[in-house]
């Protein structure tokens, strides 16, 4: 069976109307007191940057134009154990840029509307997403049976999350 994680800017998901479908779903969703407000996507150098820094690896379901994938993302070491054992694989990565499909190179200064991860490790995804505030602010995470959702807001402690992370 497949699964996967996105993630996406708090203020995003706010404009967007999915913040109120999210707290019909899950009223203990912790948000931010404060609104979350409009701030520049974080691009995509800094969404590989945030990876890196978190030691993650993955597949890129994308490219990146003029630079070798396995540079900007590596690869897994140890596929065949890496997620079952927590390891810091962030599976399959999509990344969502406007006006971009899936076969056509994107620049590292393109912004990134979200990330998608499919099969990943649970725990990969959270060190992502950790680093990944730092750049873009409070970022809502779910998975696609929607049967959770979760806020990483900037200086959230990894292992306070952990002790709340649901995957």
């Amino acid at each position: 069976m497949s699964w996967a994680l996105q993630v996406m800017p708090l203020h995003l998901a706010a404009a967007d109307g999915v913040i109120d479908w999210a707290a019909d779903i899950d009223p203990s969703l912790a948000l931010p007191e404060e609104p979350s407000v409009a701030r520049e996507l974080p691009t995509v150098a800094q969404v590989l940057s945030a990876f890196r820094e978190a030691g993650c690896h993955g597949v890129s379901w994308f490219r990146v134009a003029g630079h070798d994938p396995v540079r900007d993302l590596p690869g897994c070491p140890a596929p065949a154990t890496c997620a079952s054992t927590g390891g810091p694989d962030l599976g399959e990565v999509s990344l969502g840029v406007d006006g971009a499909d899936g076969d056509e190179p994107v620049g590292l200064d393109r912004p990134v509307r979200d990330v998608r991860f499919r099969k990943p490790s649970g725990t990969a995804v959270l060190a992502a997403a950790v680093a990944l505030a730092a750049r873009a602010g409070p970022l809502l995470v779910f998975d696609d049976g929607m049967e959770h959702l979760f806020v990483v807001s900037p200086g959230d402690e990894p292992a306070d999350l952990a002790r709340r992370w649901p995957w």
